[in-house]
């Protein structure tokens, strides 16, 4: 066995027995334990490392060769994993107000942040767009984390978690459409980009549903046990996501989430403790995923560099990030009453505080082309905004929710 076989594997071991630690001792931390896992991604480049390895290597490797597998892999996992504990009959009673921000919200985000940041940053209007894109989805992850230690009201919980689940597809629909733009040069054309969102929606949602439906009444044919059900259900998270990209260019997320809104729904012969088992499964694997990817997250912290100076990188952008959610979320929902779509203003604040940033994020910056002249100050940003963004905003939320009674 080579050197470099045993020192990877004590790497390995090493990583495994740090998030182990992370996972047992901050679990009544403020700050979620996805923001340790990003520190200590940044501080792990000042370790010593085996002879030959560098972080900065590290870095590049994921950059320019991890970044398809974080967006084909780790996502489509995550995505399964919030999907599956998310009811259809929810999604359905806020229906409308679900929509309205995962759409309007994101496209309205967007050009926030894309004027604001591009006018900082002298950056011309449609790649400062694109920063807007990467930036437009919110994280479930780490808002999670802080929602499990307070008694959350059970429609709140479902407008945030419905929220982050489709913003994610908008975002990255609209990544895709002026990345096309940009790097394949397509005219910019309402007409087609409307049919183009509408399709990668709606072929989506009807291939994500075939494929969950399909795959529960395989697993009740089969009626098996969890190792089995879990096993098909990795399968066709990750293969339902590169199916719906590659061969049908329709929103692999929106795919995956419906895949698994339907599997679990068509799947009633899965008797109690399989069930139990089976997110158990879930649970831990979403765990090691998200740790893997927010380590990753934190390495770029001290190895890259921008011509900005720091406290414009550190202050501009985490302002523009609450501003434009502040924006979306109070505007919405005024023009929501309208309607007679109501939500108190105590829950306004922890939906504004809760627009947390994350995977989606860095997996979308990392997938542009090394040789992006943006890339760089792009990658900058995201990094030192996400770090901020997990410290701060749980603060600001926790703090929040001790003083109010969310009813």
């Amino acid at each position: 066995m080579t050197e470099e076989i045993i020192a990877l594997i004590l790497l390995a071991s090493s990583f495994l027995i740090a998030i182990a630690a992370i996972h047992h001792y901050v679990k009544s931390f403020i700050i979620p334990a996805v923001a340790v896992m990003m520190a200590m991604g940044a501080i792990s480049v000042f370790l010593p490392t085996p002879e030959g390895f560098e972080f900065e290597d590290l870095y590049h490797f994921v950059e320019t060769d991890m970044s398809e597998v974080i967006l084909l892999v780790i996502i489509p996992i995550l995505i399964f994993e919030s999907g599956r504990k998310v009811k259809i009959r929810d999604i359905k009673h806020e229906a409308a107000h679900i929509g309205f921000f995962a759409i309007i919200g994101v496209i309205v985000t967007i050009f926030l942040i894309g004027f604001s940041i591009g006018t900082v940053f002298e950056i011309p209007l449609i790649h400062a767009l694109l920063f807007g894109t990467i930036l437009a989805a919110t994280d479930p992850v780490a808002v999670g984390a802080i929602f499990s230690r307070f008694p959350i009201p059970h429609r709140l919980n479902t407008l945030i978690e419905g929220e982050s689940l489709f913003n994610d597809a908008t975002g990255v629909i609209s990544f895709n459409v002026i990345k096309s733009i940009i790097f394949a040069g397509i005219a910019f054309s309402l007409l087609d980009t409307t049919l183009s969102f509408l399709w990668s929606m709606v072929g989506a949602i009807a291939l994500g549903s075939g494929i969950g439906w399909v795959s529960g009444k395989v697993l009740n044919r089969w009626n098996d046990d969890e190792h089995v059900d879990f096993t098909l259900a990795i399968a066709v998270a990750i293969g339902g996501y590169a199916v719906a990209e590659h061969f049908f260019q329709v929103s692999g997320v929106v795919t995956t989430l419906f895949t698994a809104l339907l599997i679990l729904r068509t799947h009633k012969e899965m008797i109690k403790e399989i069930r139990t088992l089976f997110h158990k499964y879930w649970d831990y694997l979403g765990f090691v995923a998200n740790s893997i990817l927010f380590f990753l997250i934190g390495i770029p912290l001290f190895v890259t560099h921008t011509d900005h100076s720091l406290w414009l990188v550190l202050s501009i952008p985490i302002i523009v990030l609450i501003a434009s959610r502040a924006i979306v979320v109070y505007g919405g929902n005024a023009f929501l009453r309208l309607f007679k779509i109501k939500v108190p203003m105590a829950w306004q604040h922890v939906l504004t505080l809760g627009g947390i940033r994350g995977g989606i994020s860095v997996a979308l910056v990392l997938s542009l082309p090394a040789t992006y002249e943006y890339k760089e100050l792009f990658v900058t940003l995201i990094v030192y905004l996400i770090a901020i963004n997990l410290v701060l905003n749980p603060v600001l939320l926790t703090k929040y929710m001790k003083k109010v009674k969310l009813e």
